[in-house]
């Protein structure tokens, strides 16, 4: 979320946490002007340090707890003590004390049911009203898909606003930074065509960490990094040669099949509505679905290139997330995939910088 607002001049960052080195690596690389820590935030001594650190120092705490546990994609991970990561944002964030928190997440976050009785989202809201000694804030959970917000992907996603009451008592900021953020929605929806169909056209084998080439369209020169396509071996890549755009699993020959895929095309494994995107080719001229932390996993998504028979690149993947091609990633394919399918938007997270700018300035 931080590439979204600070390409917004009014915001500066302070600080980013995070347990993951990987994660680090790739934020201190592209925000070379900002502190990273690395910490544990199952720890209490690690979240009073951070604490300690940002206390009255921030105007906008951003947190986007881990969704594993709230993610209706497959098997929910009920018991994934991840979850918690929510209540331990809430409380870092009232003694913080910035006068905006920004929270995201996947939309199960508001049918998973919190300890306290009430789901998840509703606990989230109803802590920061009531949880702060002082002044609590005004909250509100809105509900929005990405591909409303000028993104060729639809991922729709929970987010909650908050302001802190002292900057907002009459509760007219928060109800102009809602205003702000919808009066934002593209009417036309983009395709993948649109923001990847200028790439070099790589097969597996081909592309690179760091590729320049030129764009057809301007005959200008340009460097993008991370295209470079998994190395299909001879026998996924011919069963994929079988599938049209816009479909899956079904059009595979059932003589090439493993055992696995059969049982998935029979339903043995529960999972009937979303055979169809599993081996799932994509179409030009069509939006991407939510693009995943799994893409490495051919059974998980619609994610095949529209013309090759290989899953797409990282950088193919950051362009629908909207990445700028300068925005670069590190690590093995699968640790790309990660960064980039769990990442908030950029596009979306600067429509957000800019409604939260609009609101405390009126």
């Amino acid at each position: 979320m931080t590439q979204g607002f600070v390409k917004n001049r009014k915001f500066r960052g302070l600080m980013a946490v995070d347990w993951w080195d990987r994660a680090g690596e790739v934020f201190q690389h592209n925000h070379p002007g900002i502190e990273f820590q690395k910490r544990d935030l199952f720890q209490r001594s690690e979240i009073a340090e951070v604490c300690d650190q940002l206390r009255l120092k921030c105007d906008v705490l951003l947190g986007g707890p881990p969704c594993q546990g709230f993610s209706t994609l497959g098997i929910r991970r009920e018991n994934d003590r991840r979850s918690h990561l929510v209540d331990t944002f809430l409380d870092m964030a009232l003694e913080i004390s910035p006068k905006v928190i920004i929270m995201e997440n996947v939309r199960g976050i508001t049918s998973k049911i919190h300890s306290s009785g009430a789901s998840f989202a509703d606990f989230a809201s109803s802590r920061l009203a009531n949880g702060h000694p002082k002044s609590g804030y005004n909250s509100r959970n809105i509900l929005i898909n990405t591909l409303d917000f000028g993104l060729a992907q639809t991922r729709k996603r929970w987010i909650l606003l908050a302001v802190r009451i002292d900057v907002d008592n009459d509760g007219q900021v928060l109800d102009c930074l809602v205003q702000q953020i919808e009066s934002r929605k593209s009417k036309k929806h983009k395709t993948i065509r649109d923001v990847m169909g200028d790439l070099p056209m790589v097969d597996c084998g081909q592309g690179a960490e760091e590729l320049t080439y030129t764009v057809a369209s301007t005959g200008v020169m340009k460097t993008v990094y991370n295209h470079r396509p998994m190395d299909h071996k001879p026998a996924l890549r011919e069963r994929l040669s079988h599938v049209r755009p816009g479909r899956g699993l079904p059009d595979v020959p059932r003589h090439l099949l493993t055992e696995h895929l059969k049982r998935m095309l029979d339903g043995k494994y529960g999972n009937g509505g979303h055979i169809k995107n599993i081996y799932g080719r994509m179409e030009w001229d069509q939006p991407s679905g939510t693009v995943v932390a799994g893409i490495d996993k051919i059974t998980c998504g619609r994610f095949i290139h529209p013309e090759f028979n290989r899953l797409l690149t990282p950088r193919e993947c950051a362009r629908i997330q909207s990445f700028s091609d300068e925005f670069r990633f590190f690590g093995s394919l699968v640790s790309q995939y990660y960064l980039i399918g769990n990442a908030v938007p950029p596009k979306l997270a600067g429509v957000i910088a800019k409604s939260v700018q609009a609101a405390l300035e009126t």
